[in-house]
């Protein structure tokens, strides 16, 4: 056996490029979007000292702001603000958010000693506003990364090295979620006939893979390590390395969370320790408070707009204005879960009707974009979030919580094992990971692994994070649908035929 071959196989063939080029199209570097916005936050949190600074011109006041701003912007760029995976730790992000604005509002001060005007004050203003104002720009701006990444834009094409199990979870993961941002071009190691990337470029060698990153236009490697022996490992991410690319190593734990992972090197070895999870009774009881006290809130804030939406429910066709949906929770107990109606009063006996509809993948979940059961009301309230409204009462009850799993349908409880029925050890929530994460990916592997890794992972910080994700989509796709009217109109699609014979076509088509 070579020294470069990638495990213990035997009966391996020499460097084989697989199929042709696969290189996708050149695609510009989001970062300069998060550089437009980051410029833009800093000219409105830098704008307001102007004032502030009294004893100076006003030439000379914009100069201590542009000077703040600027030194600020060159402070974010040199403590890595614009790298992906400073961005990723929201903590480090806000520290390092906090240094730079620091930093331009001591430069602030010093310009405004320097050309006459008093300025601590606004100094201080600027620099807290800046905080806020970066970190709005960094949740908006992944939102819409994920946006664009799901839809195939800014992928980072990278090689998988190594074959086993844990690769073909790892390749579920990425290849069925592009909004994480890869694309998987090929995969190195031995050849297994049957494996879902079979159709990809492959090579069986360590000497082959620069060229096999090369030919498909990959910027790096993802290095499963329970698939390859420690000198093996060695090999490929001394050669990853030596040819420029990026090196990631996949340990093969899908269930834990990156917070609960954290370095502990043995002798400069790199070693990891995993934080057990623990809940503790009054992290629960801080849960049920949030859903109280929010429940109650906002049901008082929007209880005139409820009942103007119940009108206007009531007065299209005359049907309920609740739909009340037997869903199982927690336990597996089942519960009625309140609605707004937003479809015709007969759609659960449409439901086959329109099964050709479904845009969800690989499990049982239903979802139609165009989902002609829809009222016309029913889309506007669709579009604001607030059918959910009424749910606030099953928080109120006990049944459900603010954050936590959606509640599943019977008919699909049926068909989740084991594993999946594990959602169930928590109450079932309004909102959630998966909603927040991949509501628009229609895999079931996103719903399975995102509603398990917040059962495995739960946290109040991590209910906070949701709740905050979870009032931007609400008031973004609200603002999306009271300013669709004003939009270019486009050439309306049809309503699809829900006749017994379109449906037949459908189905046999």
């Amino acid at each position: 056996m070579r020294p470069d071959d990638w495990s213990e196989g035997a009966g391996w063939e020499p460097g084989d490029a697989g199929l042709g080029p696969m290189v996708p199209g050149p695609q510009r570097s989001p970062r300069r979007h998060l550089v437009a916005g980051d410029v833009v936050a800093l000219v409105v949190a830098w704008t307001p000292p102007l004032f502030g600074a009294t004893g100076a011109s006003w030439p000379a006041r914009g100069l201590c702001a542009a000077a703040a701003a600027a030194v600020t912007l060159v402070v974010l760029r040199q403590v890595g603000l614009y790298r992906s995976h400073v961005c990723a730790h929201g903590v480090s992000a806000a520290n390092r958010a906090f240094v730079a604005a620091a930093t331009g509002a001591a430069v602030f001060a010093m310009v405004a000693w320097v050309v006459g005007a008093a300025a601590l004050d606004p100094a201080l203003e600027g620099a807290a506003a800046a905080v806020l104002m970066l970190l709005v720009v960094r949740f908006r701006f992944d939102h819409w990364l994920r946006a664009h990444r799901s839809a195939g834009a800014f992928q980072r094409t990278v090689v998988l090295v190594g074959t086993n199990d844990d690769t073909e979870s790892l390749w579920a993961v990425l290849n069925h979620e592009p909004e994480l941002g890869y694309r998987i071009g090929a995969v190195a190691g031995e050849r297994v006939g049957d494996a879902p990337w079979a159709h990809l470029p492959s090579c069986t060698t360590t000497g082959d893979l620069a060229a096999l990153a090369a030919q498909v236009g990959a910027s790096g490697v993802i290095v499963v390590v329970s698939a390859l022996r420690p000198h093996t490992r060695e090999v490929v991410v001394a050669a990853a390395l030596d040819a420029g690319l990026h090196v990631q190593l996949w340990a093969g734990l899908p269930g834990v969370a990156s917070r609960r992972v954290r370095p502990a090197p043995v002798s400069g070895i790199p070693v990891f320790y995993v934080e057990p999870q623990r809940v503790r009774r009054w992290q629960l009881l801080a849960k049920r408070t949030i859903d109280v006290t929010f429940a109650v809130v906002i049901l008082l804030l929007t209880s005139p707009l409820l009942l103007v939406v119940a009108v206007l429910i009531k007065r299209e066709d005359g049907g309920p204005v609740l739909y009340r949906s037997r869903r199982v929770g927690r336990a597996g107990d089942p519960i009625d879960v309140l609605k707004l109606r937003t479809m015709v009063p007969n759609a659960s006996e449409l439901l086959t009707e329109v099964a050709f509809l479904n845009e969800r993948i690989g499990g049982p979940l239903f979802k139609a974009s165009d989902d002609p059961r829809v009222t016309r009301i029913g889309r506007v309230i669709r579009g604001m979030s607030m059918d959910e409204l009424p749910q606030l009462w099953n928080v109120l009850a006990g049944t459900m919580s603010l954050v936590g799993p959606r509640p599943a349908l019977p008919s699909e409880v049926e068909h989740f094992d084991a594993e999946l029925r594990r959602r169930h050890a928590m109450r079932p929530g309004i909102t959630g990971l998966w909603q927040i994460e991949a509501r628009d990916n229609p895999s079931f592997n996103a719903y399975r692994r995102l509603d398990l890794a917040y059962v495995d992972n739960w946290s109040l910080k991590l209910d906070i994070a949701i709740l905050a994700s979870t009032v931007h989509e609400v008031v973004a796709g609200s603002f999306r649908t009271v300013l669709k009217p004003f939009r270019r109109s486009r050439r309306p699609r049809p309503a699809p035929d829900l006749s017994a014979e379109r449906v037949s076509q459908a189905g046999s088509g």
